[in-house]
């Protein structure tokens, strides 16, 4: 039990340098009971690790928009207003306006007006053009992705919401072990002491009661601050107020029924993991699709609409004006780029292969996350039956000595060993209890069954985006 409670004290002080990020805003009540579904619904409400999740999929959603734009009628209008301080001069022969003039002469003249406007308005709209096309079908995918990722979110936080969740109840009954304990040993300390002092028990006899008494409560103290940690832990993985109230509807019962679905390996596909994978690899064909697009002509409509205006005098800019209006298509085909596409389409097939065989060795993995986590649940399971035989055996023992303490018939030196004796069983028992479950929670997760976590509602459009591109192509 010391090696667990340290390793969640070291995540703790580790946590508490970030917890002033936590968001603190929601309309229930902190200080009213809640169960473990109330802790993760609350998690979903106000962890950073969602909200960012939430967030990236309203990227992702816009950047779907974004690219669908780029189909709609694209609209500039640019205005001008120049002034010619010294305008450029034309070099032409001297007959060019003058019969009469030197052909072998060469004059400089000037075109134009000192001062000039115009107004143009440009419309272009694409008709044609392949790699749109596609993209925007790969970028609904891309939103299916970020949906994905969101799972992800809360999977891990229903995971860790889960694991403080049961930290804290295994060290509320571990630490009501000890206080009633504590409770026990106090009546014997004050028994033996005044007999001691009476002159009745030998000094040894009492020293041996005394030292066992402290070190329960210094083990009681321990305990209580670590019940403190612990709650603290949870309320940071919850994203509260780590100095908001607290209490707990469930206790230790609720969460003792330790059957468990067997294994399924077809429920690879259920692995949010594998549901992203199978997206990505979809992606990629997209990107393979996209760039052999680039191999097709593109083909745009556009129109030109402008006023334009020119004088000597500036205060007379405006006094005569022109408009103009030209319409038409534009069809652009690269016909050849040095292989610079193929090379590019090469790339992307052999990113591909990769993506497969990270797929198949993704598909091992879960199979042996799955058994793994089957046989350390069972292993952890016939463990905690053997630690609970253990206390109740040490109990037993622990209660007949101080019976026959109390009688006259025993020793101290057997209340302190079988009291130590019962402690470090009652330590066993719990470490184990909690490591059982964690590692149902485990194999819950190696199944894909943490879903069943997230409400109603939500997991239904969970288990719909899950199984959505899982089939890549």
């Amino acid at each position: 039990m010391k090696t667990t409670a340290l390793k969640w004290v070291t995540v703790l002080t580790l946590f508490f340098s970030t917890s002033q990020l936590i968001a603190q805003t929601d309309s229930n009540q902190t200080g009213d009971m809640m169960d473990l579904q109330d802790c993760i619904d609350y998690a979903f409400a106000n962890t950073g690790t969602i909200k960012n999740a939430v967030i990236e999929q309203g990227i992702s959603q816009a950047k779907v928009g974004e690219i669908i734009s780029m189909g709609l009628p694209q609209i500039d209008m640019e205005g001008q207003l120049i002034n010619n301080a010294k305008i450029q001069k034309s070099y032409v022969p001297g007959n060019t306006f003058d019969p009469n003039g030197d052909p072998n002469e060469t004059i400089g003249l000037e075109f134009g007006t000192p001062f000039l406007s115009n107004v143009q308005l440009t419309a272009n709209q694409l008709l044609f053009d392949g790699t749109f096309f596609i993209g925007v079908k790969a970028a609904k995918v891309y939103n299916e992705l970020s949906a994905k990722e969101l799972i992800r979110s809360k999977i891990d936080v229903v995971e860790a919401v889960t694991q403080a969740y049961y930290y804290v109840l295994v060290q509320e009954e571990y630490l009501e072990l000890i206080n009633r304990n504590k409770e026990i040993l106090e009546d014997l300390y004050n028994e033996t002491k005044a007999t001691y002092e009476a002159g009745m028990v030998e000094e040894i006899e009492f020293n041996r009661i005394e030292v066992t008494y402290n070190s329960i409560l210094i083990q009681q103290t321990q305990l209580e601050q670590l019940q403190i940690i612990a709650k603290k832990l949870l309320k940071f993985q919850m994203g509260m107020d780590i100095n908001a109230p607290l209490q707990l509807a469930q206790s230790l019962e609720d969460f003792r029924d330790f059957i468990v679905t067997p294994t399924d390996l077809a429920e690879a596909s259920r692995r949010i993991e594998y549901s992203i994978m199978m997206t990505n690899i979809k992606l990629n064909n997209f990107d393979i699709r996209a760039t052999k697009a680039e191999y097709w002509p593109k083909l745009y409509a556009f129109g030109n609409y402008g006023v334009n205006t020119a004088s000597t005098q500036f205060t007379d800019l405006y006094g005569l004006t022109g408009d103009f209006l030209s319409v038409g298509v534009s069809l652009s085909w690269k016909i050849f780029d040095g292989f610079n596409r193929s090379k590019r389409i090469e790339q992307k097939k052999l990113k591909g292969q990769q993506l497969q065989n990270t797929k198949t060795d993704l598909e091992r993995q879960i199979s042996i996350e799955q058994e793994q986590s089957r046989i350390t649940y069972e292993t952890n399971l016939s463990t905690l039956n053997l630690q609970e035989k253990n206390m109740n055996v040490a109990d037993k023992v622990y209660t007949n000595t101080q019976v026959k303490f109390k009688n006259g018939v025993g020793s101290s030196l057997e209340i302190t060993t079988s009291a130590q004796d019962y402690q470090t069983a009652a330590n066993s028992f719990y470490t184990s209890l909690y490591d059982v479950l964690v590692a149902k929670l485990a194999f819950e997760k190696a199944n894909g069954r943490l879903l069943n976590y997230i409400e109603s509602e939500d997991k239904s459009k969970d288990e719909e985006t899950l199984q959505k591109h899982n089939k890549g192509k």
